[in-house]
């Protein structure tokens, strides 16, 4: 804070760090997002109920088969391997898995969330080996995971155009 009000009264041009002047970038970045999101250009770009309600669709026909969780690293991380399976017509892309960690007493104590990236094409599964979730609690005894929110491709992945 000292770097960015020496700089501010302007009494000395000296050397100056990215450190010093994040606050100042910070405050223009702000200043330039709440500019343009007064202008009503921001609503243009909110989802219709239609498309809503195809995300809503697209995700629920993926569903996660032959999960196999286990541990890596130093032992403090999970690693997933899956299998994907998109019964739907959409392709989607980026399917973001959260899983929940309970103890033995069932009760919930954790949760960790990725996405993983790449194509899921509408009627095909696909293989996920040794995905790294995070770091999970040491007292969890039991995970459970799903699929939470996927993109809807505009590329359709193998297969002609239409």
């Amino acid at each position: 804070m000292a770097l960015v009000e020496y700089k501010a009264r302007g009494s000395k041009r000296g050397t100056t760090s990215i450190v010093g002047l994040a606050p100042i970038f910070g405050i223009v970045v702000v200043g330039i997002a709440h500019a343009a999101s007064s202008t009503g250009s921001s609503a243009s770009n909110a989802p219709t109920t239609k498309q809503v309600a195809q995300q809503a669709q697209a995700v629920a026909a993926l569903r996660m088969t032959e999960v196999n969780l286990h541990q890596g690293g130093f032992n403090n991380m999970m690693l997933l391997n899956a299998t994907v399976l998109n019964s739907g017509k959409r392709d989607v892309k980026d399917i973001k898995v959260v899983c929940d960690h309970s103890s033995t007493s069932e009760t919930k104590i954790d949760s960790t969330s990725a996405t993983i990236y790449g194509p899921f094409p509408a009627g095909k599964s696909k293989s996920i080996h040794g995905f790294d979730m995070g770091v999970f609690h040491d007292q969890a005894k039991a995970t459970n995971c799903s699929i939470v929110d996927a993109t809807l491709s505009t590329k359709r992945w193998g297969r002609a155009p239409r």
